[in-house]
């Protein structure tokens, strides 16, 4: 029996909060298998063992961007005229976990069989694309569900989700660290594998427990929005993913300030630990004001915020060399990434109608991914060119470009809905 929209709404209440559990419960356990399953650190590390080959490891990351950004156009062109989405989010989620499954399975079978290292690659890279390109499919469906699902308050679920997905990150950094230095490689990477499958198949218990509300068919009285799957013919919203593209340069001060305090002060190797601890207690302990802040304020002026933190971060690298100052460094980059990453799908929901949400999220991915992957690449070619300095100078100043653009000319979407 299909529900008119006075029932739709009703059950959305009251499947609140029980949804804003088992979606928190996913959230913080996404940060659990993605530093088991880092594209930039474990994952390379796993492929290096059976070759030598430069380019072979750096298609780990590339796999990762590009699995999980392409797909999403297309996901969003199938799911604009479903009203039941769950069941097409499981399959996507089942596939995702399917190729966990399949790490952790390659892992225990490839000392025991004694597998060639190109065949191992070669179902590696295959489960490899399964996950990432389920994931691509995924995420337009998980922000859609959310969006419906969550009518209110979703910066505080990303932000209490977060902050205690990032002590779990936290956890699970030192857990790797010890069974790196303390077991055989074999022996280690299986059981990072194994507590990631474990971690995901907790994340998937939480996900068969969401409750879909079915919303009844659009009538006369909904209209789709005249612009359906066209978000950048949305011109607040097309300037916004401009200057934010703009501060994605800042990104390449967060890869390069290690190197440059080693290099520039009387630092020791020791301090990177230091650094990176520091860095993921920043990004753990702002989240929920990051939260709070944008459910009352918009998320796009955590986004300014953010930026401004990366923006001093890198004018106070390119400037300074004492250890306090590169403390300083670091919490402040802490603090930018923790409010990009917060705003990454927060935004989307205040910029996209209700019923655009995943065209929103695609249109979004694929402006900005790609561009946060070729990062790294191009800082080193600047590196190489400028120096650190330099690359910090460029960034600082491009990064600037980018705030100053978005307070001038990006409306806040958020008071723009509630005028």
């Amino acid at each position: 029996m299909e529900l008119t929209l006075t029932q739709y709404q009703e059950q959305v209440e009251k499947n609140y909060r029980w949804n804003f559990f088992w979606m928190a419960l996913d959230n913080m356990m996404f940060f659990f298998i993605f530093m088991g399953l880092s594209p930039y650190t474990v994952l390379p590390y796993y492929v290096q063992q059976f070759t030598n080959s430069s380019i072979l490891i750096g298609f780990v990351p590339a796999i990762y961007i590009l699995g999980n950004t392409l797909p999403q156009p297309f996901m969003a062109r199938f799911l604009a005229d479903k009203r039941e989405r769950k069941k097409y989010l499981l399959v996507a989620a089942f596939l995702q976990r399917f190729g966990i499954l399949g790490f952790l399975f390659l892992s225990i079978i490839q000392p025991l069989l004694n597998l060639s290292g190109t065949l191992t690659l070669v179902i590696f890279f295959a489960m490899l694309i399964l996950q990432n390109t389920a994931s691509g499919f995924y995420v337009p469906a998980w922000i859609d569900f959310m969006g419906r699902a969550i009518p209110r308050r979703k910066g505080m679920l990303f932000g209490i989700s977060n902050f205690m997905g990032g002590l779990l990150g936290i956890g699970m950094g030192a857990l790797l660290t010890y069974l790196l230095d303390s077991y055989p490689y074999q022996q280690a990477i299986q059981v990072i594998f194994g507590i990631s499958f474990l971690a995901s198949m907790i994340s998937f218990g939480a996900i068969l427990s969401w409750r879909e509300a079915v919303p009844p068919q659009a009538d006369a009285a909904q209209p789709k929005s005249a612009t359906h799957n066209k978000p950048l013919k949305n011109k607040n919203f097309a300037s916004y993913l401009i200057f934010r593209g703009m501060m994605v340069i800042l990104e390449i001060g967060a890869s390069y300030y290690t190197i440059a305090a080693l290099e520039k002060g009387n630092i020791t190797p020791a301090q990177i630990g230091i650094f990176t601890t520091i860095m993921s207690l920043a990004e753990t302990m702002v989240n929920p004001l990051w939260g709070w802040l944008g459910d009352k304020k918009g998320f796009i002026n955590v986004v300014k915020i953010s930026a401004l933190a990366g923006i001093v971060a890198a004018f106070m690298a390119a400037n300074l060399s004492t250890l306090t100052a590169f403390y300083a460094v670091f919490i402040l980059a802490g603090v930018m990434v923790s409010g990009f990453q917060i705003t990454n799908f927060n935004t989307i929901y205040e910029f996209s109608p209700a019923d655009q949400i995943p065209s929103y999220t695609a249109a979004s991915q694929i402006a900005l991914s790609p561009l946060s992957g070729v990062m790294p690449f191009i800082g080193g070619a600047l590196a190489g060119a400028f120096g650190y300095t330099g690359v910090f100078w460029l960034s600082g100043l491009v990064g600037l470009a980018g705030l100053m653009g978005m307070s001038f000319f990006v409306k806040n979407p958020k008071m723009k809905k509630e005028a």
